[in-house]
């Protein structure tokens, strides 16, 4: 109960003190843009290309989960203070065959001045108790930037203290692609890849299902709080 409460208290800070994750890469100093703008990719594919970690039966064939992503800029190099906080991510999955998944997911919001688009699309395969998942998907809309990844994932369930965890690992390979800014200084792209782990459970809380998981890489961390149902 404690360790649910202190998950609360943390969300609940973040949205008090925090806006929504800006693209405005003009804010970015010229020598050090790299380094400033990765933080800003890494949170939005990590976003895009995180799986629920749904139990889909031939009973319960489809799945809908709602997403909300809270990330950190562990190196604090970029030009946004942390938290970084994407809006909610809604995603459907759907039981192909008895092992074999597929999803999709989007987000969509205005910051004011432009409308900003996370989404995707793959499958995921499991089997007892191990899960693979494969994703690709893009972000459009903000005028500096287009991102395009591909993101895969390995994760395995275990009981722990009476309570289900899975724990694995994950890459993505991405490509932002830099528009607008019209400096020769400035990079036209970057790209690049990053490995992180993934860590997690799943609760009741009301009678409502929460996977809580978490994507750690040495330089970022993001936090998901997912609520989810299962139909069919």
């Amino acid at each position: 109960m404690i360790f649910r409460f202190l998950i609360y208290c943390l969300i609940f800070t973040s949205f008090l003190t925090s806006q929504w994750i800006s693209f405005d890469l003009s804010k970015a100093d010229a020598a050090t843009f790299d380094k400033q703008v990765e933080p800003t990719i890494i949170s939005s594919v990590l976003t895009g290309g995180r799986s629920t970690l749904l139990n889909l039966t031939p009973n319960q064939r489809l799945g809908i989960a709602v997403s909300m992503p809270i990330g950190w800029d562990i190196a604090k190099t970029s030009y946004q203070l942390n938290p970084f906080i994407h809006p909610f991510m809604v995603e459907g999955q759907f039981l192909i065959t008895e092992n074999l998944v597929l999803k999709g997911k989007m987000n969509m919001f205005s910051n004011g001045e432009e409308s900003v688009q996370v989404a995707g699309y793959g499958c995921n395969y499991f089997a007892n108790s191990w899960f693979s998942s494969v994703s690709i998907g893009w972000l459009e809309g903000p005028k500096h930037l287009r991102v395009r990844f591909v993101d895969t994932t390995v994760t395995m369930k275990r009981a722990l203290f009476n309570m289900p965890a899975f724990f694995g690992a994950g890459f993505n390979k991405y490509r932002g692609n830099i528009l607008g800014l019209n400096s020769d200084e400035l990079p036209g792209k970057i790209e690049n890849s990053i490995s992180y782990l993934i860590a997690g459970t799943e609760l009741q809380f009301s009678g409502i299902d929460i996977e809580l998981q978490t994507q750690i890489h040495f330089k970022f961390v993001q936090f998901n709080v997912t609520i989810f149902r299962l139909f069919f």
